[in-house]
Parts: structure tokens; sequence; C-alpha cells
């Protein structure tokens, strides 16, 4: 990552769609015009990921694109299917490049937490780790700018954009029902799924279900803000701040367990008892310990995300269609 800020960009900001979504208005048109909205605000943080400015440009560029994603694939009926099968299709593409670098970005964001967690006498070996990491970024940086540039990259940008236009054009029967009854009927789907999930898992539950129900919290999310302007301010503000603490707690379990993984796989790849494989060796330790803690706090979050009083709220806004 770059250190020097004397020419650094700011970040995009990101601007209002031309058409909001509004209880009379149909639906496929706020959704359409939403959606190439947050698509060219993603593709503003391109030069900012090329020029490796800050690592927040290519963690904003994939927030945008999954919060696209995550909108074509909850709202499905809004789209033909071969449109929406293109899109979802197009976007994965976008996101995949960008994996690799984000995931390094990672571990040298929290760089100085693993010195602090370890011994001196592991420091030596963590120093060889994170220089490991920081050539695997750059090589990975490498390919994504010329991704970023290529021509295919500006191919695939372009079939987004015609696909989404093919939306706005031919709207399906669905599309062209008033935004109010199609919030409450998309919510009501999303929230009924991941309540059971919440009630089919405890602290004996495999981490991969787990890690399901914070992608289904995080796309209720995307589209409980989507459909913000339809729906009571103040029970949905509460619903978002009761959604947040939640993915708060499934996204520290997930982070526990992405590095866990990481750290064994790097781990095969290192000479015994190296320096690299001890330093690798004791934070596998300290994270498996962190892992389990991290479990029992998202369970516990879950029994009080199951109480009565948070499931109401849920409920009086989402069975039925407001009058």
């Amino acid at each position: 990552m770059t250190v020097t800020k004397r020419d650094q960009l700011k970040l995009p900001k990101r601007k209002t769609p031309a058409v909001q979504l509004s209880s009379e208005v149909e639906i496929y048109l706020p959704t359409y015009h939403f959606l190439v909205n947050e698509f060219e605000h993603a593709r503003r943080h391109e030069l900012g990921i090329i020029r490796d400015d800050h690592e927040e440009f290519i963690h904003q560029y994939r927030v945008a694109l999954r919060r696209s994603r995550t909108l074509i694939s909850l709202l499905k009926p809004l789209f033909r299917r071969q449109d929406k099968e293109i899109l979802k299709d197009c976007l994965r593409q976008l996101m995949q490049h960008t994996n690799l670098v984000r995931d390094l970005d990672v571990f040298l964001i929290n760089m100085e937490q693993y010195f602090s967690l370890l011994e001196h006498q592991h420091h030596k070996g963590l120093t060889r780790f994170f220089d490991d990491i920081q050539s695997q970024r750059r090589k990975a940086l490498k390919f994504l700018k010329g991704w970023l540039k290529s021509s295919e990259y500006n191919s695939t940008c372009k079939q987004v954009l015609t696909q989404l236009e093919n939306m706005r054009n031919n709207p399906t029967v669905e599309g062209q029902l008033e935004s109010n009854s199609t919030a409450h009927s998309f919510l009501w789907r999303q929230f009924k799924q991941i309540e059971s999930q919440c009630h089919n898992i405890d602290a004996n539950s495999d981490d991969t279900i787990i890690h399901q129900l914070r992608i289904d919290c995080k796309k209720f999310r995307y589209l409980l803000e989507y459909f913000t302007p339809v729906l009571p301010i103040k029970e949905t503000k509460l619903q978002v701040a009761q959604l947040k603490i939640l993915q708060d707690r499934l996204g520290s379990f997930n982070d526990s367990s992405v590095q866990l993984d990481f750290f064994k796989h790097y781990l095969t790849e290192q000479k015994l008892k190296s320096g690299r494989y001890k330093a690798i060796e004791e934070l596998i330790d300290i994270y498996a310990d962190y892992h389990l803690k991290a479990k029992q706090l998202t369970v516990e979050q879950l029994i009080l995300f199951r109480q009565p009083n948070n499931l109401d709220l849920f409920y009086t806004l989402y069975q039925a269609p407001a009058p």
C-alpha cells in the first residue's frame, strides 16, 4: 500500500440516483437507476485502485458491486432470466479479480495487531511472513491493474449497462408493481429465511452454517437499506441497528475463521521449525481460541436477536403489505 499522501485521490462520494424509490412509482424504474448509479459509483474507484492510493478504494469498489449483486439476486422477478444471469456472471467476474488483493490487504491492515499478540522472539519470523504477504500483494495488484485497463474489463462493464438497459426497457409484470407492496413481499421472504436459520444454530453448529447466515444477513441489510424510503423511518432504523450488531458478531467469527484457514495453508508451505513456521504456529493457537470465543458470542447474540420483542418488529412491518 502506498504511504505517500501528498497527491492521494479522495474517495468518491455516492451520488443520488436520477429516479429514487417512492411508494407510488413502479419498482423497476428506481431499481434500474439505483443499480446504474451503484455501478458507476464502483467504477469511480478504479483510478484509486490502479494508483494504489489507499486500500479503501478497492474495499468500496467491492461493496458497491456486492450491493448490486445482492439486489439483482433478491429482486430477481424484476429481471428477465437471461438478463439476470448475464448480470450475475459479469458482476461475479468483476468481484473475483479483486479477491486476492483485498484478502491480503486485510492482513496488512492488521499487521500491528499480529505483532502485539506474539512475543518478541517470534517477531523476526512474523516479519518474514509479512514480507511474503507484501510480495504476493505486489503480484496480485499488478494482475488487477492489467485487468482494469484491459479491453475485456471494459467489455464486461458495457455488458452490465446493456443488461440493465434491457431491464428498464422491457420490464417484467412484477417490475411494474408499486414499490411499497413489493418492498414488503421481498423483505418478508428474506427475513423468514434468516429467522429459520437463527433458530437452527447453536454452539454445536457447523461453521459453514454460521457463515451462510452472515451472508444472508448482509443481503437482508442491503435490501432493507434499499427499501428504507418506503418504510417507517423509526422502525427501520431499529432494524438496521439490530442487524448491524448481529453482523458485527458474525463478521468477527468469519474473520477468525478466514485467518485460521490462511495461516494453516501458509504453514504447509514453510520449512518445519523455521522462524516463519514458529510465528504462524503461535498465531494459529491464538486465533483458534479467538474463533471459539467468537462462536460463543455469536450464539449468544443470536439468542438476543430471536427475542420476541425484536422479532415482533419485523413481523409487524413485513408479514403483510402496508394498507
